[in-house]
């Protein structure tokens, strides 16, 4: 994107946004009035979407009665989210909605109407977020700032919603509902229905075998973008490096969407549709994956995890549910890596 056309979206979406202000205040929020809620995150990445689950979650917990909007990114944000019962609506924003005239005029003609009593930014300074909760004329809209506080009626100091990507948002809200924001977190959570995990069982065990702690099935996911990727000799030590320490354990490869296999040596089960790659990912007994959209996908699967990271802070990204880990790799060898991953199996 050229330095012009940025610079004549930051100014378009300023516009917008002033348009759209209107008068904030520091009303208490009545969590027992909340009866819908709009939850912004337009980012087009896949691990985004997922990255909602636990403010969703949250939700569900503390506002059982609400009913939520969601406005994502990528329109494969629906399919994902479907298992939230609480969840009537997704609507979609590309990466340049200023590129979806149509789409940002509809949204634009359709926010104010929809009833909204609260809602929530729950992006790390997005512009396009910011101007939809704005829009939304919600009776409550609360984002996370560092000092503008424009069409907002409760700001969050960034500072008190820490530091990884799925939590700050449940713990801005906890806070705008003077909740304890300190309280355990949910962990990403993607709801399967129980014929999409018997057949990716079905899938795992026609390639390695039934179940059995003795002999564990791992899948091992080689793909990543850019500074996150690493290079062929690298998961060739890793993989001989987990038969080494676990001679009886059961390899597969998660081959990418792309379709091309990274580890040709093991027996790969491809990865499309999504909601078929997570159940697919929850059939192993550990998955091992760089750090990429489908490791999010993983750990919201709820399989045991181990993320490998060396570009991106997993303080913000990492994976952190029951049995889900995240490693720092760059100072670590393939045996230091094996024997992270032997500690997350169960044991016979």
């Amino acid at each position: 994107m050229s330095p012009d056309w940025q610079a004549a979206r930051r100014a378009v979406a300023r516009r917008l946004l002033r348009r759209s202000a209107q008068a904030g205040g520091a009303t208490p929020i009545d969590a027992a009035s909340i009866t819908r809620v709009l939850v912004a995150r337009p980012n087009h990445r896949l691990g985004n979407v997922l990255l909602l689950t636990p403010l969703l979650q949250e939700l569900e917990r503390v506002l059982p009665q609400a009913r939520v909007d969601v406005l994502a990114g990528p329109p494969f944000a629906a399919c994902l989210l479907q298992g939230y019962a609480a969840v009537d609506r997704v609507d979609t924003l590309g990466a340049r909605p200023l590129h979806e005239p149509r789409v940002l005029w509809s949204l634009w003609r359709a926010l104010p109407g929809r009833g909204y009593t609260l809602a929530l930014d729950a992006a790390e300074r997005s512009q396009s977020a910011r101007w939809a909760v704005t829009r939304s004329a919600a009776r409550w809209r609360v984002g996370m700032v560092d000092g503008d506080a424009a069409g907002l009626t409760q700001a969050v100091p960034h500072a008190d919603c820490g530091v990884h990507q799925a939590q700050m948002p449940v713990r801005m809200l906890r806070v705008a509902l003077g909740l304890d924001p300190d309280a355990p977190l949910p962990p990403l959570a993607l709801r399967l229905r129980a014929d999409e995990s018997t057949a990716a069982e079905a899938r795992l065990r026609a390639l390695l075998g039934a179940a059995d702690v003795a002999a564990p099935r791992v899948g091992v996911f080689a793909e990543a973008t850019g500074a996150k990727r690493y290079d062929d000799g690298y998961w060739q030590a890793l993989v001989a490096a987990l038969r080494a320490r676990m001679p009886r354990m059961r390899l597969a490869e998660i081959v990418p969407a792309h379709g091309r296999p990274m580890l040709p040596q093991l027996p790969g089960l491809h990865t499309a549709p999504l909601r078929a790659a997570a159940a697919l990912c929850a059939s192993f007994d550990l998955v091992i994956a760089a750090d990429s959209g489908l490791m999010h996908l993983a750990a919201a699967s709820g399989v045991p995890l181990l993320g490998l990271f060396k570009a991106t802070d997993p303080a913000r990204y990492g994976p952190y549910g029951a049995r889900q880990r995240a490693l720092v790799t760059p100072h670590l060898g393939a045996a230091d890596i094996a024997r992270a991953a032997s500690d997350l199996l169960p044991r016979a």
